[in-house]
């Protein structure tokens, strides 16, 4: 019998990697969905957050819109950091990672109290785009965050859903 511990991403990755079609010890299939990164549980907690840092229920509401639709993009994972600052232990922002092999740091940050969103993308990543929500952080040089998209209306939550999938496209060549 071949035990195997993580998440069912990992796990899946592990099976297609090694090759093997099936477990016949455990009675598992090969195939495991991993369309599903974040389970009741995790979202309930991710709701928790949202609601309890947001300054407004329209904020609330227009981060979580951004949150279900970057899970609707499929293989990402959403989830807040730690933080020993927080009585919770959890950081004021929730973090978009790819949900394959991490080369980097999270594609975005978005922070429920004021709907700030962070991208990782340069001036050069959206040159071609015309997108009056995007602004442009003044930081150094060679910086990767460069690109917010506050989430002020239901429209820059959509701009935002284009962004994170540059942000992808960028983090997974």
């Amino acid at each position: 019998m071949r035990v195997l511990e993580g998440t069912p991403q990992e796990i899946a990755e592990f099976l297609r990697l090694t090759g093997a079609d099936e477990d016949n010890d455990s009675g598992a299939p090969a195939e495991v969905a991993v369309d599903a990164p974040v389970d009741a549980l995790e979202w309930a907690q991710i709701t928790d957050l949202v609601h309890g840092r947001a300054r407004s229920a329209e904020t609330a509401n227009r981060v979580l819109d951004f949150l279900r639709g970057v899970v609707e993009l499929g293989n990402v994972e959403i989830g807040p950091g730690e933080s020993e600052r927080t009585q919770d232990g959890r950081t004021d922002y929730v973090m978009v990672h790819d949900a394959g092999i991490r080369r980097y740091g999270a594609v975005a940050y978005v922070k429920p109290r004021n709907g700030g969103l962070t991208l990782r993308l340069t001036k050069e990543d959206v040159a071609e785009l015309n997108e009056p929500h995007v602004i442009y952080r003044d930081v150094r040089p060679g910086h990767q965050y460069v690109v917010n998209c506050p989430l002020r209306d239901d429209a820059a939550v959509k701009t935002a859903l284009r962004l994170v999938q540059l942000a992808l496209a960028k983090v997974r060549q």
